[in-house]
């Protein structure tokens, strides 16, 4: 169970990073190394079938949602709504946008 758990917290991390330092296609390249690792270190301990899997499917569902909430809390100050609702150009600066 510990591994479980270990592996668990290591695809939270793994999630993290990436959220802090890539875009989302990096998930792509990211889940089939998190899957292969994980099956690997849970056929060394001897892990059944279904609690293999079901490791496997929480490492990747936790690592994705880590990765989405460190890419929100980064950028979320950023997006904001009122930019689209007054028509006023934003920060960045909108082309061909008439007074």
């Amino acid at each position: 169970m510990t591994i479980a758990i270990v592996l668990i917290v290591a695809s939270a991390l793994l999630g993290i990073a990436t959220g802090r330092v890539f875009r989302i296609w990096a998930l792509v390249m990211i889940s089939p190394l998190i899957a292969i690792v994980s099956a690997i270190v849970l056929r060394v301990y001897d892990f059944g079938m279904v609690g293999g899997v079901t490791v496997i499917a929480i490492c990747l569902a936790v690592a994705q949602l880590a990765y989405f909430a460190t890419s929100y809390l980064l950028h979320a100050r950023a997006v904001s709504p009122h930019d689209e609702v007054d028509g006023e150009p934003g920060e960045i600066g909108e082309k061909k946008i008439r007074r």
